[in-house]
């Protein structure tokens, strides 16, 4: 299971990592057998314009690791990340060497994916992968090459692009739990906040024109619809009226919900145009 603070992962793709890929190192530690924890992460100078970026640059991730430690940080690279915009989260020939690469070093180090374009609205698209080793898949017999990555059980279902480019063949995929600071709750929990200023805005008057022909086409429907119901109630006994209704739309309370929407939507329309007459 991967851990980590996504906050300066996504401000980093989602800047610069539109519409080229963009990279990066991830450090944190090993906490166990089971657990990866993502502390910080880095960019790499390095930028890509199909579906793969360039290789590492060892000079500058040297250079960052020593100036990390200089700063008291004694965290290690535990993986890498790079964006994929617009095309959902998997592993290129060039990305799976990358990694390949990670793994000489470090047989738990993981690859990080997120898409930036896909990640809106509070959704987080992103996911981690690790290889698996074509040679231990044909000396095991059949044994289970993915390393333990968690004690808790976490199905995703993957998608047809990830399958289609090895995913459960050359690679596997590692659940993610990450958490976000106060400030990035408040900026997602924004995004579909209501504004004062939202009950003002007018419609298009062609739009607005052909609700109104709607409302009133639906309101007659229903009115007509009422009217049998209430033929109805004349015509059936008390004891069977409750048999009979029973599965059937309740034409009143329907027109009046109808008659209700009608009337308040036209009421904010013509107050926007009045306070906009006087006002511009």
């Amino acid at each position: 299971m991967l851990n980590g603070d996504i906050g300066s992962l996504i401000t980093f793709a989602g800047r610069a990592g539109v519409p080229m890929e963009v990279m990066g190192l991830m450090v944190g530690e090993f906490v166990d057998e089971y657990t990866v924890t993502v502390t910080d992460m880095f960019a790499m100078p390095q930028s890509g314009t199909g579906v793969s970026v360039e290789a590492v640059d060892h000079a500058f991730q040297s250079g960052m690791l020593e100036m990390l430690r200089q700063t008291g940080r004694p965290e290690m690279v535990v993986g890498w990340y790079h964006s994929h915009p617009g095309f959902g989260c998997w592993l290129s020939g060039t990305d799976m060497a990358t990694q390949q690469s990670f793994e000489q070093l470090n047989p738990r180090a993981v690859a990080v994916v997120i898409d930036p374009i896909q990640s809106v609205k509070g959704k987080v698209v992103m996911d981690a992968f690790r290889l698996i080793d074509p040679l231990a898949v044909v000396l095991g017999g059949g044994q289970e090459p993915r390393q333990t990555t968690s004690n808790v059980g976490a199905i995703a279902k993957p998608s047809l692009v990830a399958l289609v480019h090895g995913l459960g063949r050359h690679y596997y995929s590692l659940a993610i739990s990450y958490r976000m600071r106060e400030g990035e709750e408040r900026m997602l929990a924004c995004l579909h906040r209501s504004r004062w200023s939202d009950g003002f805005a007018l419609r298009r008057f062609a739009a607005h024109d052909a609700g109104n022909e709607g409302a009133v086409r639906r309101m007659r429907d229903l009115a007509a619809q009422y009217e049998a119901q209430v033929r109805e109630e004349d015509e059936t006994a008390p004891e069977r009226l409750a048999v009979v209704r029973a599965g059937k739309v309740d034409a009143k309370e329907k027109l009046e919900e109808r008659a209700k929407d009608a009337m308040s939507g036209n009421i904010v329309q013509t107050l926007g145009m009045m306070l906009d007459t006087v006002t511009f």
